[in-house]
């Protein structure tokens, strides 16, 4: 193994896997059925085609940038205006990222196995760990991926499987029963998750070798498969009516597991497929967060992480309801983040294409 402080196209991808995975897997599934219903399904495999070309221009941009970190290769390429203006909102999606993570593993916690545990030990404990994975670099994320990843996946397949007997796949039919707007509002949620994607710029400069378009368009695939996966799972097992009423239809899913007849209540094996996935996703923010920041010493990072991670702490103790939360992730910021990353590809688009001077290309070529 090589030790530059760097990890491979292979474990890149599977820190990817593990941090979309987590809210395409399990938060926009309820937002999806609920605005969706039984479309939802289809609103996954026809998001498909849009963002096709929206990975596309990702490739162009991440081509463009040759392996240089964002912050490098804007400061080069714009001025310090369009810098600033393209890379706070980047930081703000980012934070909310982590945040939303850490505020739905709080409260999935709280419901299912840790009713009378404070909410604040629960998240200062995902968070402390979170934290000093992020100091201790991206080699540490990589290599703990490597070992979370496969065992995550085996257990998808488990219960993907262990449920087939009590599935009815004929409950994905019929369609468009109340017109092509619930397929049209599910594919702003598929989009939503589909455009954490855009991390692969911020993680390009932490990966040996460029990615290559391929590796963008398996992305893709891999997103709508972890979509669409458990949602058509959790409609063929449920029904669109009630698999919309819950919260977390894929934790459900668990729950009807069995083996023969005195083997049940399994569902603790989807404790460890969340928590994998949120302590990648929280981890991966944070230390994406300290390198568009650019702290001078060591040290310096070290505090901005612990500050990022007390003030999401704080902000899981504010008093706000499940119900409220799920209204803002609905129709606040799923939406807007979707819009906002669709926004900054555009600019950096414009970016890429624009001619540099001479001055701007001189030593930075790989």
């Amino acid at each position: 193994m090589k030790v530059d402080g760097k990890i491979g196209i292979g474990q890149a991808i599977m820190v990817m896997m593990l941090t979309i995975g987590i809210t395409n897997h399990v938060t926009v599934i309820p937002l999806l059925l609920s605005k969706a219903g039984r479309d939802a399904w289809l609103s996954v495999l026809l998001a498909g085609i849009p963002f096709s070309f929206w990975a596309y221009l990702l490739f162009v941009v991440n081509r463009n940038m040759k392996q240089r970190s964002l912050h490098e290769w804007l400061s080069k390429r714009s001025g310090k205006i369009v810098n600033n203006l393209l890379l706070v909102p980047i930081m703000i999606c980012l934070y909310m990222m982590a945040l939303t993570n850490l505020i739905d593993t709080q409260t999935w916690t709280t419901v299912n196995y840790l009713p009378r545990t404070p909410e604040w030990v629960t998240a200062l404990a995902l968070m402390g760990l979170c934290i000093l994975a992020a100091i201790g670099g991206i080699t540490s994320v990589g290599i703990t991926a490597g070992i979370l990843l496969p065992v995550v996946v085996m257990l998808g397949f488990f219960v993907a499987f262990g449920n087939i007997p009590k599935k009815d796949y004929s409950l994905l039919l019929p369609l468009f029963q109340h017109g092509y707007r619930p397929l049209l509002h599910g594919m702003l949620y598929v989009g939503g998750g589909i455009s954490e994607m855009f991390l692969l710029l911020l993680l390009q400069p932490h990966v040996r070798k460029p990615f290559r378009l391929v590796h963008f368009l398996i992305m893709l695939g891999i997103t709508l498969l972890l979509t669409l996966s458990p949602l058509t799972g959790a409609i063929a097992e449920f029904g669109p009516v009630e698999s919309a009423r819950q919260r977390f239809p894929a934790f459900e899913q668990w729950r009807l597991l069995t083996i023969g007849k005195d083997i049940e209540n399994m569902e603790f094996f989807s404790i460890f497929q969340w928590l994998a996935g949120a302590f990648i996703r929280i981890t991966i923010c944070l230390l994406l967060l300290g390198d568009l920041l650019t702290f001078r010493t060591r040290k310096q990072r070290k505090f901005m992480m612990i500050f990022l991670g007390g003030s999401m702490i704080a902000f899981t103790s504010l008093p706000f309801s499940d119900m409220q939360f799920v209204s803002f992730l609905t129709h606040v910021y799923y939406p807007l983040y979707l819009a906002i990353i669709v926004v900054i590809t555009l600019a950096l688009m414009l970016v890429t294409l624009r001619k540099p001077s001479k001055q701007e290309g001189i030593g930075h070529d790989p």
